[in-house]
C-alpha cells in the first residue's frame, strides 16, 4: 500500500488548490502525485487520462498485473470511454477510488471531486503503481 499517495488522494477531494472542474480527471490526479512526488513523474502526464495511461503502459516499470489486483494508493486508468479521454482515479481505502469526475458534479455542487466505490468506478483497464 501507498501511504502517501492514499493520504494525499483523500485530503485533495476537498482541499483547496486541487482541479474541482469536471472532465479533468488526469490534472487532478497529477496534481495529487505532484504533491506527493514533486515532478519524479512528469514525464508520464499528458492530455488525457488515456493517453496517460498509455505512456505508463509503454514504460512498463509501474504497471502491475490486472489480476495482481489493486491496493489504496494505486492509479486505476480506463483507457476508454469519457468521449474517447479514458479516465484516472486513485485507489485509496475502504475500497473506495478518489476521482475528479462529472458523477460528482450537480448544480448545488459544483465540485467534480468525490469517492466512489470500486463497485461503482467499475471496470478499469491498468493499475500503476508508484513509489
Amino acid at each position: 500500500m501507498n501511504n502517501a499517495l492514499n493520504n494525499a488522494a483523500i485530503a485533495a477531494v476537498t482541499a483547496a488548490g486541487y482541479e474541482q472542474q469536471p472532465h479533468r480527471c488526469e490534472r487532478w490526479v497529477r496534481q495529487v502525485c505532484q504533491h506527493v512526488y514533486g515532478n519524479k513523474y512528469d514525464a508520464f502526464w499528458r492530455a488525457s487520462a488515456r493517453e496517460t495511461g498509455l505512456a505508463f503502459v509503454e514504460d512498463g516499470r509501474f504497471v502491475v498485473p490486472l489480476q495482481a489486483g489493486s491496493v489504496p494508493g494505486d492509479l486505476l486508468f480506463k483507457l476508454y470511454g469519457s468521449g474517447g479521454d479514458g479516465h484516472v482515479g486513485i485507489r485509496v481505502l475502504s475500497n473506495r477510488v478518489a476521482e475528479n469526475s462529472s458523477v460528482h458534479w450537480q448544480d448545488n455542487h459544483h465540485d467534480a471531486r468525490g469517492f466512489r466505490t470500486l463497485i461503482e468506478f467499475e471496470h478499469y483497464d491498468v493499475i500503476v503503481r508508484l513509489s
